[in-house]
């Protein structure tokens, strides 16, 4: 059990961690990201503004970082090489201005720079440059090809950096993680231990007042015979004596330990057997039946404890089936698993959803359970008798008027 909470506390705690640092890492390159294209967008559209002949462009003038690491740099335009390229009205170049450029663009850069000019396109992206297009009335205009590698690397390297450091960081959660989860483990495994341990001694100690009561009904009803009240007491008799064993019963799942003989079980010939078991509670409240068992390979279990789930989900069928219902119980074979299914009508619907139902104590109907006898056990030690063979119980509801459970072994 033990293994269980620290295996579940670690797989909380660095899937936290994976998310935390996902988003972290994702915001500071969208924020980069964004940053960077908004500078260039504002430093490419203030070198196409318009201007008289000898006229000098303003500069667009990005924030001053502070001082750092013995450097204190000051405001100053982007320290980036860029193209000014001016054209004709028919679409060829006029003149080409290089600033700050010690490589020169590819041919395919400038092709598809001059393409977009005659295509009448605005702005856009190539390799690692940004353009932005300008044209006047007759047809000529201006170019402003950036090159924003060095801003892209630094990016790049930005991300690099995050990466590495949540890398380390999340190695270092592990190795502390570790000791940590098993102390923080070791409360949950106390914890559980006591709260079984009081159930099961709980459980056996109020097996002797149920019994006593149980006699004592039995002498009163001889003596003065049955009536309607003796009739309520020995429902509560036979509630409490049902809650009791139920209590005990999944005390024992909650043990990492089984007791039980595992071995290979016919599921079909069991459910044929207990189906048979149950006729005469079906024909007691005019319950039709109908039993569809296909032949399945026997699985590896402990038999008493899969006879507990057909008898925990009959039972629970049973009680909720109103008189000329329908009860249909299916056995059918599949790839990987087995599938279980036992479907009953009913009146209403739990209001319930159908995956809350198989927490302990949870009832869909506190009034009709308080008459049927439902303790709110049953499902919950189905579920947990299932993920004790590897499998699964599965609550849905098909239609409005059916409640269906589903095991899968």
């Amino acid at each position: 059990m033990k293994k269980y909470y620290r295996s579940r506390i670690m797989l909380g705690a660095m899937l936290s961690f994976l998310i935390i640092l996902v988003i972290t890492v994702a915001g500071i390159w969208l924020i980069s990201y964004q940053r960077i294209e908004r500078n260039t967008d504002s430093f490419i559209a203030s070198r196409m503004e318009p201007r008289e002949e000898g006229e000098n462009n303003p500069w667009f003038m990005q924030d001053a970082p502070p001082p750092m690491f013995g450097y204190n740099p000051g405001r100053r335009s982007i320290p980036t090489a860029f193209y000014d390229i001016t054209f004709k009205p028919d679409g060829t170049v006029d003149a080409v201005n290089k600033i700050g450029i010690t490589e020169d663009a590819d041919d395919s850069v400038q092709e598809y720079v001059m393409d977009a000019v005659r295509k009448g396109v605005e702005k856009g992206k190539t390799g690692s440059y940004k353009f932005g297009i300008r044209k006047n009335e007759d047809g000529s205009g201006r170019v402003i090809l950036m090159d924003i590698y060095s801003q892209l690397h630094s990016l790049f390297n930005i991300l690099k950096a995050a990466g590495l450091v949540g890398i380390g960081i999340f190695i270092l959660l592990i190795i502390v993680l570790y000791p940590v989860s098993g102390k923080v483990a070791d409360i949950f495994v106390r914890n559980a231990e006591e709260q079984r341990r009081f159930i099961t001694d709980a459980g056996h100690d109020l097996k002797t007042p149920v019994a006593i009561a149980r006699a004592n009904l039995d002498v009163l009803e001889l003596r003065e015979g049955k009536s309607k009240w003796s009739g309520n007491v020995r429902a509560q008799v036979d509630r409490m004596e049902h809650l009791v064993q139920d209590l005990i019963m999944m005390a024992r799942l909650d043990e990492e330990k089984n007791e039980e003989i595992l071995g290979d079980v016919e599921l079909t010939s069991l459910a044929e057997e207990i189906w048979e078991e149950y006729q005469p509670s079906l024909k007691q409240k005019q319950i039709r039946g109908e039993a569809k068992l296909e032949e399945t390979k026997p699985i590896r279990g402990a038999e008493s404890l899969i006879r507990r789930i057909f008898c925990l989900l009959m039972d629970n069928a049973v009680q909720y089936t109103p008189e000329n219902g329908e009860v249909r119980l299916s056995v059918m074979p599949g790839k990987k698993r087995i599938r279980i299914e036992l479907a009953n009508s009913v009146t209403s619907l739990p209001t319930e959803k159908p995956e809350k139902l198989m927490e302990r104590f949870v009832r869909g109907d506190s009034a009709r359970t308080q008459k049927s006898g439902g303790s709110g056990i049953g499902l919950a030690a189905a579920k947990r008798i299932a993920e004790k063979h590897h499998g699964k119980l599965i609550i849905d509801y098909p239609d409005e008027h059916t409640f269906r459970a589903t095991v899968e072994l």
